[in-house]
């Protein structure tokens, strides 16, 4: 079978817990409702990619037969994502995330793992691979699966995309680099740039941001995409810059998943028109400010996807 794109990384369950405020320390707060919801970064973002009618599938790791892996399958099912590719561990349970949500939409996460993390390299097979437009590799702490599914990419010229999330970032650049040195897209969120760069700042400083930028350039990126939230998103080649304005939702529910659906809607357009042009790359960015736009209007990082007989941009 030949596949738009194969996402690669966590399958995760979120509990998510709704607050009237976030704790202070040695504090406790009421949660007036608590959800159980399907997640994991690459996996939010798989389910949007087929919610948009690509054909997708997934590939990571859950536990064997147990309560949040069969609900990870179910949901995938629903939504036609393959998940002929998912491996299965024996010795870890199928891992979740513990998510605070306040009633400004904003969040803390506090993630296990479990199975996922335990993706090896082993587990990605390059005749699995090969069959895809586009690789989507996204917040796992092992980087061996992602290295050497990179380096498949690389092989067969299908572009690898990397959003890494911070337990990635926080492994700083120098560990980092050899999976940075095998991807063509970069899709980072502001703080994620930060962190990697050691920047000081909350603001976002354009210049500065367009300076660090250009180390990314240097290990071989063609495109650098920093999501800002509110801002919109800067897209960076190596020639050109532009600052995509964002998609104004109705209101904001929840910021979970954003940037996951942000990555569905650029793959989206991508594989729409398979270019590096840089008109074709400002337009896949708008699609992905609006797809994370239309996210954030509803509670989880998947009600709010639209399908695509939906999605308006200005183009």
């Amino acid at each position: 079978m030949i596949f738009d794109v194969i996402c690669i990384g966590a399958a995760l369950v979120d509990m998510v817990a709704h607050v009237e405020r976030f704790p202070e320390e040695d504090d406790e707060v009421f949660v007036s409702n608590l959800e159980l919801l399907s997640g994991g970064a690459a996996a939010n973002t798989a389910y949007a990619c087929a919610k948009l009618a690509l054909n997708t599938a997934f590939i990571g790791k859950i536990g064997r037969n147990d309560t949040f892996g069969t609900k990870i399958i179910s949901d995938f099912n629903d939504i036609h994502v393959n998940t002929d590719l998912l491996r299965y561990s024996d010795n870890y349970n199928t891992g979740s995330a513990y998510v605070a949500l306040s009633k400004e939409g904003d969040r803390r996460i506090y993630a296990h793992s479990g199975a996922a993390n335990y993706l090896s390299k082993e587990d990605i097979n390059e005749n699995e691979i090969y069959s895809t437009k586009i690789l989507f590799l996204s917040s796992l702490k092992n980087l061996e699966p992602f290295i050497k599914a990179a380096e498949i990419g690389k092989r067969n010229n299908i572009p690898v995309v990397l959003n890494p999330g911070m337990l990635i970032i926080e492994q700083g650049l120098t560990n980092i680099k050899e999976l940075l040195e095998k991807i063509d897209i970069l899709i980072i969120s502001l703080r994620e740039f930060q962190v990697l760069f050691n920047l000081t700042e909350k603001e976002f400083n354009l210049n500065k941001t367009r300076e660090k930028i250009g180390d990314f350039f240097s290990l071989g990126i063609k495109v650098v995409i920093i999501t800002l939230g509110k801002i919109g998103a800067l897209l960076v080649t190596l020639n050109s810059s532009e600052l995509i304005p964002p998609f104004k939702p109705d209101r904001v529910i929840d910021t979970t998943g954003a940037g996951d659906a942000f990555s569905a809607g650029f793959i989206y357009g991508f594989i729409q028109d398979p270019s590096f042009k840089f008109e074709n790359l400002r337009n896949n960015a708008k699609i992905g400010n609006f797809i994370a736009g239309k996210c954030i209007e509803k509670l989880g990082a998947r009600n709010g996807i639209p399908r695509v007989e939906d999605i308006k941009w200005d183009n």
